[in-house]
C-alpha cells in the first residue's frame, strides 16, 4: 500500500506564521495559503495592505504546486514562450512540500515582487524541513 505524506494544520501553521514573519522582514504586504496534498486549504493569512486579489493568487500557486509538484517559477520559466493549461498558475511564488519525493502540500505567496514572493515560500518551507 502507498501512503500519501500530507501537511497537517500545525504544519500549515508553522509555515504560515515563518512566512509571515519573513514578509514582514522584507516590507512587503502579501497573502500566504498553505494546502495539503490534495490542493485543500489548511491556513491562510492575509497581511494588512495586501490587496484582496491575492487570496486567490497566493491560493492558486499553492495548489498548483501541490497538483503539479514542482515551484511555479518553474512552470513559468517552462511556459515562457507558449500557453499554460487555464488551470495551471505559471506565476512565481508557489512551492511544493515534499516528503519522501512525494508532494506532501504547498506554499503560496502574492502581493509583491514574484523574487519576493519565492524567497517568502522558501522560509515556510525551510522551517518545516527542519520539522
Amino acid at each position: 500500500m502507498n501512503l500519501i505524506p500530507t501537511l497537517t494544520a500545525d504544519d500549515a501553521e508553522r509555515a504560515l506564521a515563518a512566512s509571515l514573519d519573513a514578509a514582514r522582514t522584507a516590507g512587503a504586504a502579501v497573502t500566504i495559503a498553505i494546502v495539503d496534498a490534495a490542493g485543500a486549504l489548511l491556513a491562510l493569512g492575509r497581511m494588512d495592505g495586501a490587496r484582496a486579489y491575492t487570496v486567490d493568487l497566493a491560493t492558486r500557486k499553492a495548489r498548483t504546486a501541490a497538483a503539479v509538484g514542482v515551484g511555479t517559477a518553474v512552470l513559468a520559466a517552462l511556459y515562457k514562450d507558449k500557453a499554460a493549461p487555464a488551470e495551471m498558475m505559471t506565476m512565481p511564488g508557489g512551492v511544493p512540500v515534499l516528503s519522501d519525493r512525494q508532494t506532501a502540500g504547498a506554499i503560496g505567496v502574492s502581493g509583491a515582487a514574484t523574487d519576493i514572493d519565492e524567497a517568502i515560500a522558501a522560509v515556510g518551507l525551510a522551517v518545516l524541513a527542519v520539522a
